[in-house]
């Protein structure tokens, strides 16, 4: 038996082969601000050290947490299917261990453990998702003698029955929402409960979390669709049992308000601070925040308190989150459910307390007491200002937030530092697959106050460069500039709320093009010439035959969703003057105005990647302009420009059909699967006529149910596709009839 003041720093255990070098997508962890606190030591506390550990789970935070057991000396294992073969989990250490081809293989507990025992691993550790709160989980672990990361396995059981959970806070004093969390399970009994409640309502499964199965039924007439498509989705999710539902009061302006708890085997237990969460989509969140803005201090301790009381209840032992609605109209809160375990947010509490939360885990598991107390944690969170994350998705906010799959052609991050930490699963060259959770990355800031946190996260979105597939990011920096996000006027509902703000047609600027042209332009020229081309800006060119000093022309479409251009045709006449200087003409579709001349440009390309890549410096009579443009290799055409913190997508229009494109209005005659997808139901039948807006069909993707909706009124005239069918990205799904047949 060790005392915790002789063992707090003894996790460096020798000869247990390499140790993973840390992941570059993550700022060094200060060991200053991960400090035991001597106070709490007892020379009668056991301790067993942790020296290997088996990362049951994937992505950003196998990484994460591989990072911190690295840091501790622990050897790490990780675990991946054949789809993460090559995911930089699978290679951030030389142990890891192949589940096969079944992409929900990470859910095969007695597999898992099986390969802990076969390989002597004494501890598992289940990051979020997946097994991070199955209680028979954490059971066979503690049979099989190994270390579960986690709370105790009756607590896990007890928090994650939704209906027992309130059960035992509403024993324990702590509020909870006025619902019906029992047996009664028909559609009538439930619809009964509802009307008993009063609508609005919400419904969620008894397995909830991640706001999946989960939907609000604002009226009689929509709650059994609404029960069916939610009852669909939990149990995709969730398994046999998902299915089982909660109806609860519906709080029309609700806050979506944590509090992170942590306990020890000793009966202690801390709350490191709240954070808000109350932006959104598909209830799940966006952006998360700590402290939360305009919350007074005597809510803020009693939230504190409340969720303290809730751990404390079911004897919890780790990290944990008390999640609670907090009315916006009345000020009151109330319980809503409790997260056994690590939560996504995580960073934000970690940036305000300066802790490691995975460190702390491995502490509490070996048996050790917690490294602060309530008031040393109070004291750090006036100290250090605010924090933000903003989760980086692979979705497209335009259409619905449909989430979105494929290879990160380009990747470029912003700087980490002290102040901003990014925590992410992929580097450049990987592949975001449709058969998991489309989380890119987090992004996380601190700053003195809130504003300054603000300032800082948008700066920090606008270094971001993703090209390969759709993300959030464009949004995320709306968001960070919506004044009423500010001014902290925050709840779930303030997308929908400021929907006209955030999604607001972005206007295209008439350099765009022009960059987008002059690095086309230069991409064609040898690279060999080029370096030839050494002369003064104005002499005669050094390169290429002669027609390359003749005037060249250069047609885009917007492919932007979010820009006011989207699909005009905006056509660019570059026209070399000598040597890196130009003419440029921008001539807009549809324009009664004279092209935008820029003369006398001169451009230099600073750096580049063959012909997929440039690097553009160009100065114009009034500014110097930085661009990055890169080519789709796998979309012939498309080409990205990121300029001034800005993302703008464009298609170049081959000359041959450009004079066509300028006046062409198309009617679509076909919808296609947006990526791939599981066929839920058809919602028309063939030959049925539609309006635009229609719901066509409704697929499942990432475990999210979307509904496809008709881009036009028509006539369909195939659905191509049956219930439980697997389709690729690009699919046809619904056929319309020929245009002219078709209403416009």
């Amino acid at each position: 038996m060790r005392s915790l003041k002789r063992t707090s720093g003894r996790f460096r255990v020798p000869s247990l082969g390499p140790v993973p070098t840390t992941p570059r997508m993550f700022p060094p962890v200060s060991t200053a601000a991960l400090a035991t606190h001597a106070a709490c030591s007892s020379n009668t506390t056991a301790v067993n050290l942790i020296t290997s550990l088996l990362i049951a789970n994937r992505g950003e935070i196998a990484l994460r947490i591989a990072r911190t057991a690295a840091q501790m000396g622990i050897r790490t294992t990780t675990l991946y299917t054949d789809v993460d073969a090559a995911a930089q989990h699978a290679r951030c250490t030389p142990y890891s261990l192949a589940l096969g081809p079944q992409s929900a293989a990470y859910l095969d507990g007695p597999r898992i453990v099986e390969l802990a025992k076969k390989h002597g691993i004494q501890a598992l550790h289940p990051g979020y998702g997946f097994l991070s709160e199955n209680p028979a989980f954490a059971e066979a672990c503690e049979d099989a003698g190994i270390v579960f990361v986690g709370p105790p396995a009756k607590a896990m059981a007890d928090m994650g029955d939704k209906a027992r959970s309130k059960e035992i806070m509403t024993a324990a004093g702590v509020p909870c929402v006025p619902g019906y969390h029992g047996a009664e399970q028909t559609v009538e009994q439930l619809k009964e409960r509802a009307k008993q409640i009063g609508f609005p309502v919400l419904l969620k499964s008894v397995k909830g979390g991640g706001g999946k199965g989960m939907r609000i039924v604002r009226a009689e007439g929509e709650f059994a669709s609404q029960l069916g498509s939610a009852r669909a989705e939990a149990r995709a999710s969730f398994g046999e049992g998902g299915e089982v539902m909660l109806v609860e009061k519906y709080v029309v302006r609700p806050r979506h308000v944590e509090v992170q708890v942590f306990a020890d085997r000793y009966g202690n237990c801390v709350a490191l601070g709240e954070r808000d969460c109350s932006v959104q989509r598909r209830h799940q969140k966006i952006l998360e925040e700590s402290p939360a803005p305009l919350l007074d201090d005597a809510t803020r301790k009693d939230l504190w308190d409340k969720a303290r009381t809730a751990a404390l209840a079911v004897g919890y032992v780790g990290a944990g989150t008390v999640e609670f609605i907090l009315d916006r109209d009345t000020g009151e809160f109330y319980f809503m459910e409790m997260n056994t375990r690590l939560q996504v947010e995580h960073p934000v509490s970690e940036m305000v307390t300066g802790t490691d939360l995975v460190e702390w885990q491995f502490r509490v598991a070996a048996g050790e007491r917690l490294p602060l107390t309530q008031d040393e944690i109070e004291h750090r969170i006036m100290e250090r200002g605010h924090a933000i994350e903003a989760r980086i998705y692979a979705e497209n906010p335009d259409k619905g937030f449909f989430p979105d799959s494929g290879k990160l052609v380009h990747l470029a991050t912003p700087k980490t530092s002290e102040d901003i930490r990014i925590d992410a699963g992929f580097v450049e060259g990987d592949t975001v697959s449709e058969a998991y959770d489309g989380m890119i990355a987090k992004l996380i800031v601190r700053g003195k106050d809130r504003e300054t946190a603000i300032r800082k996260t948008e700066l920090a979105l606008r270094e971001y460069e993703v090209v390969g597939l759709s993300t959030n990011i464009e949004f995320l920096k709306k968001l960070c500039r919506s004044q009423a996000f500010i001014e902290g006027d925050v709840e779930t509902g303030f997308i929908d709320k400021w929907r006209d703000e955030l999604f607001s047609p972005q206007h295209t600027g008439d350099e765009v093009f022009a960059q987008a042209a002059l690095g086309l332009l230069s991409s064609q020229v040898s690279q060999s010439s080029r370096v030839s081309a050494s002369g003064p800006h104005g002499q005669t060119l050094g390169f290429g035959e002669a027609s390359t000093q003749t005037e060249r022309l250069f047609a885009f479409k917007v492919r932007d969703d979010s820009s006011a251009e989207e699909g005009e045709i905006v056509q660019v006449a570059v026209t070399p003057r000598g040597h890196s200087l130009f003419n440029v003409a921008v001539s807009r579709q549809g324009s009664s105005e004279t092209p935008k001349v820029f003369e006398n440009v001169i451009c230099e390309p600073t750096a580049g990647n063959g012909s997929s890549k440039a690097k553009l410096t160009t100065y114009y009579p009034l500014a110097r302009i930085d661009s990055t443009l890169v080519k789709n290799p796998v979309t012939e055409g498309n080409i990205t420009v990121f300029q001034l913190g800005e993302k703008t997508e464009l298609q170049l229009v081959e000359p041959a059909w450009f004079e066509k494109a300028l006046g062409l209005k198309e009617a679509a005659a076909s919808v296609v699967a947006p990526m791939p997808c599981k066929i839920l139901r058809n919602e028309v039948s063939e030959g049925e006529r539609v309006e635009k807006g229609a719901a066509l069909v409704v697929i499942e993707s990432m475990k999210m149910e979307t509904v496809i909706r008709s881009p036009q009124s028509g006539v369909i005239k195939k659905l191509a596709h049956k219930e439980g069918d697997i389709c690729k990205a690009g699919t046809v799904l619904v056929l319309f009839e020929e245009a002219e047949d078709a209403s416009p």
